[in-house]
């Protein structure tokens, strides 16, 4: 059966196949809320640049059977650097390379076909002379897809991400059950110590497009105040930039029309001390980005804040909690299934790319140099 790409390279034709784009996220079991299609047209609303050093070009690539149906999207965009000039770095890569705002991209293809898919994407991808090498990121390797990629385009692999993907039984207490004893003696504290102070939380799910909004202006107050806290692991302001406040607000208030966007806000004698904001995607809770009140650190209320999600969600009848992105204590100590994801570059053949991929990896460990590279470089290079 034949496989046919196109290129879509305005917003009002992403736009004309989120019904399609999205349905083809939901057939594959997806888990990231950064893979929906509002993400990425807010996202290039948002963070498209369009400088004299720095150009976004749209070039996402959507792949279709000779029936018409929808089986695959890779949401790409060609970024130049500069914008014009006979010494350009022209490179394809995802939408969502920001600040670690967008914590995961990868291409969206569906099962069954995904061998055929990427022997189509890499024809298309060959044929096109306007980029020195593709970026690839969410790849797994091994995978029908990423073998197949390789095989027509010979990937260099790099770094990878590593998911968090938590199955939830049928009642809170058959989870608590089959927790490790780190974690139950963690909770168990959590608990007793606010009960011993006569405290009692509660959780506030943030639901509407009007209560996400609302949330998120405290959400932003404790996430701003956990970055601050000292003498303990440092977690940066990801929204301390107000173009990363207003991306996280647009699309919320997106995905809240859609009954997606969450915000979980830990409630003691009516006042907040800890929020994180979620993502329900079908089959799947996604917890994003947290904050918490410093002063309150003695009792837990993150691992407390994270427990009663836990709870809410099993009550809803969720079966998976995606813990989010990163390797780290607080999200394996709760006995999660690991998904790793990689990045891979293909490089055009020829010395032109070659020397631009050189001149690339000299900007990212130079130092003097890096920086003043840095506008010329991929967004993410110097996070």
């Amino acid at each position: 059966m034949a496989f046919r790409v196109s290129t879509i390279e305005h917003p009002e034709g992403m736009r004309g196949i989120e019904g399609e784009w999205a349905a083809l996220l939901e057939r594959t079991g997806n888990t990231l809320p950064f893979l929906l299609p509002d993400w990425h047209t807010t996202w290039w609303d948002v963070f498209r640049q369009n400088r004299l050093l720095l150009r976004d070009s749209l070039r996402l690539k959507i792949v279709r059977r000779e029936s018409g149906e929808l089986v695959g999207v890779v949401p790409l965009m060609l970024t130049d650097r500069p914008r014009v000039g006979p010494l350009r770095l022209k490179t394809l890569g995802f939408l969502g390379a920001d600040r670690y705002i967008t914590e995961q991209r990868a291409p969206a293809v569906a099962s069954g076909c995904e061998g055929d898919v990427a022997r189509a994407l890499a024809t298309d991808l060959r044929e096109g002379e306007e980029w020195n090498w593709i970026a690839w990121e969410g790849l797994r390797r091994g995978s029908e897809f990423a073998l197949e990629l390789e095989r027509a385009l010979p990937l260099r692999w790099a770094d990878e991400e590593t998911a968090h993907l938590l199955k939830l039984p049928r009642s809170w207490d058959d989870f608590r059950g089959g927790l490790k004893r780190n974690i139950k003696e963690s909770l168990r504290h959590c608990y007793n110590s606010l009960k011993r102070d006569g405290l009692t939380p509660r959780l506030v799910v943030a639901e509407s497009p009007a209560e996400v909004g609302r949330a998120l202006r405290t959400f932003f107050v404790l996430h701003a105040a956990r970055a601050r806290q000292e003498g303990t692991i440092a977690h940066l302001d990801r929204f301390a930039a107000p173009q990363a406040r207003r991306f996280l607000e647009l699309v919320c208030a997106r995905l809240a029309e859609r009954g997606i966007a969450r915000v979980f806000t830990l409630m003691i004698d009516d006042r907040p001390v800890a929020a994180r904001v979620g993502f329900e995607l079908p089959g799947c809770l996604y917890l994003y980005y947290s904050g918490f009140d410093p002063g309150l650190g003695k009792y837990s209320v993150m691992t407390t804040t994270v427990a009663e999600t836990l709870k809410h969600a099993i009550e809803r009848g969720i079966p998976r909690v995606h813990l989010s992105m990163g390797v780290d204590t607080s999200k394996s100590r709760w006995g999660p299934e690991t998904i790793t994801y990689q990045q891979a570059n293909w490089i055009r053949p020829g010395w032109t790319s070659e020397a631009a991929l050189r001149f690339y990896v000299w900007g990212r460990s130079a130092g003097i140099g890096g920086r003043f590279l840095k506008p010329f470089l991929p967004k993410r290079t110097f996070d």
